[in-house]
């Protein structure tokens, strides 16, 4: 189905090594939280809120973003629920992308790193899903992750 072939862990350990290496090599070569990457798909794998994210500047940041998918209320209420919904999906994805050396779980600080290299030739129809995901590494990286989880108004 049209589902399945979006929502595979496959892809999402694309767009979650995109998330992570992005966040390392915004300012700092910090890795992401484990908790952050929970928001990855969810944000990534909806077409409304990724097209807000993908016309967003990426200097303008996540107040912008969360500015522009304010206007559309339910849009921003709906990060919590999809966020819940997938995270059978999330998990399964830092899975494989463990499995596929894409990232590396520390465990004693709670991070997920990208491991460096680069992703295989990906089909340009999911262009979008990962230019998305590297704004969102950017963003994330720029504020305190209380603070993401505050302005996307996501309970961890």
């Amino acid at each position: 189905s049209e589902v399945e072939r979006v929502q595979n862990p496959a892809l999402g350990a694309a767009l979650l090594w995109t998330f992570g290496h992005s966040y390392q090599n915004s300012t700092s070569s910090n890795s992401a939280s484990f908790l952050e990457n929970f928001l990855v798909l969810p944000l990534c794998l909806h077409k409304p809120t990724l097209d807000i994210a993908t016309h967003t500047n990426p200097s303008s940041g996540l107040g912008k973003f969360c500015e522009k998918l304010a206007e559309k209320r339910e849009e921003l209420v709906a990060v919590h629920e999809r966020a819940l919904a997938l995270r059978e999906l999330t998990l399964s994805s830092i899975g494989f992308g463990v499995r596929a050396e894409l990232l590396h779980i520390d465990y004693s600080a709670s991070n997920i790193r990208s491991i460096e290299g680069k992703l295989p030739v990906l089909s340009d129809r999911i262009s979008p899903l990962l230019k998305g995901a590297s704004r969102f590494g950017v963003w994330f990286q720029r504020v305190d992750i209380v603070e993401v989880f505050k302005a996307l108004r996501v309970e961890p």
